[in-house]
């Protein structure tokens, strides 16, 4: 699609088709880059000190990570949901808005707390639900079994389930959120051709529910993390000739369907009729769409994570933006001991640094990197180019609150 690959122009020329992404007009109601969502058990001024549980920025609802511990699975179920559900109705959504879940479950436990999660909610949602990934990790917490960290979209476009050869995905706000899949059965075992098999199927619903989609963010769920190289030889190959390749991060995670290599779970771009959008942008460590910046992993040596946060940082300079527009983090620490480090780290690079913090979901994996005990991957909202080069914004685009 129409623009050349940054890795194969100059600098000035990137920062020009940056700008470029900024041309066409926001939607006339105006719009919202950052603004953080209180609730009751989360009053204002919470963020201070601990992460956003809920952050509205350009059209999209992000929300951390919920966690609950009762007697009973489907009571632990039904409270996560009405969290998220007190969330969703802050922003002005509701759980029928919601686009996509993930979901952490202890081993073994995948389905059954999929089906715990998804009968907590209305039927019309369960009838047509967020595109909702299961996988196999420890959370936040060793006491606490599962976690649900959702994204919601207020209602300003149509919400849509599309479905393709065993994929699912919801579409809204312009984007595709695909649920996390695996290969056909027909496509035989082994890391490399199961991640172009499910690319290509990824594509082909891509294309029935937009005449153009472009990936912008992947996370690859691998068996096994020694697959991670063969996983990424596929992700070149696939995008070989493409100027767009999504951000992507590899982590590892257990229960796989049917015994699988890979799991995919990613988002999309659409030629929406509805949002008049340039094509995303490439770079080094990220992709950049006309409202968003999605990084792929930044890796780090340091307990606290302050050096991927320093990673993190150039990347989005890069991409004009800063820490201060970050607007949610998945997180990934190599051993839980480890989790409250990384809480001291995220306060000193947003509550202190960078206020209002992004929400957050945290978990225990394994990366590619064997001597790295933090990976993070986020997503920043884009500025106007005025705003993001004086610290001011545009008529009817509302910055962070």
């Amino acid at each position: 699609m129409g623009f050349m690959s940054p890795n194969r122009c100059p600098w000035t020329l990137q920062k020009l088709v940056l700008s470029c992404l900024w041309l066409l007009p926001l939607d006339a109601a105006g719009d919202t880059v950052k603004k953080v969502v209180s609730t009751p058990w989360w009053p204002p001024g919470t963020e201070k000190t601990a992460e956003s549980v809920g952050i509205i920025s350009h059209g999209l609802v992000f929300m951390t990570a919920m966690m609950e511990l009762n007697e009973t699975l489907q009571k632990t179920a039904v409270q996560e949901i009405l969290d998220v559900h007190d969330i969703a109705v802050a922003a002005g959504a509701d759980l029928s808005d919601l686009v996509d879940c993930y979901v952490n479950v202890p081993s073994g436990r995948g389905q059954v707390v999929r089906e715990a999660l998804l009968s907590a909610m209305p039927m019309s949602v369960q009838q047509h639900p967020p595109a909702f990934t299961v996988v196999e990790m420890p959370g936040e917490y060793k006491f606490v079994p599962n976690s649900i960290m959702c994204t919601a979209a207020l209602a300003t476009s149509e919400r849509r389930t599309w479905k393709h050869d065993g994929l699912y995905g919801v579409s809204a706000e312009g984007m595709l959120f695909l649920e996390g899949a695996s290969a056909s059965q027909k496509c035989p075992k082994d890391p490399f051709l199961e991640t172009k098999d499910v690319l290509t199927r990824i594509h082909q619903l891509g294309h029935m529910a937009s005449d153009a989609i472009d990936l912008v963010d992947c996370t690859a769920y691998l068996a096994d993390i020694k697959d991670a190289a063969a996983v990424r030889r596929a992700i070149a190959d696939f995008y070989a000739d493409a100027v767009v390749r999504p951000a992507t991060t590899l982590v590892q995670a257990g229960g796989l369907p049917d015994g699988k290599s890979v799991l995919l779970r990613c988002i999309g771009t659409m030629s929406d009729p509805a949002f008049a959008r340039m094509p995303p942008v490439s770079i080094d460590g990220a992709t950049i769409t006309d409202r968003f910046v999605f990084t792929s992993a930044l890796l780090g040596r340091n307990s606290s994570g302050s050096d991927a946060f320093d990673g993190l940082q150039r990347v989005l300079k890069t991409a004009d933006v800063s820490l201060k527009e970050v607007v949610t983090c998945s997180f990934y620490v190599k051993d839980q001991a480890h989790m409250f480090d990384l809480f001291s780290g995220f306060y000193e690079a947003f509550n202190k640094e960078n206020p209002p913090p992004p929400t957050r979901g945290e978990y225990q994996a394994d990366t590619e990197c064997d001597d790295c005990l933090v990976a993070m991957k986020c997503v920043a909202a884009r500025l106007p180019p005025a705003a993001a080069s004086s610290g001011l914004g545009m008529s009817g685009v509302n910055l962070v609150i």
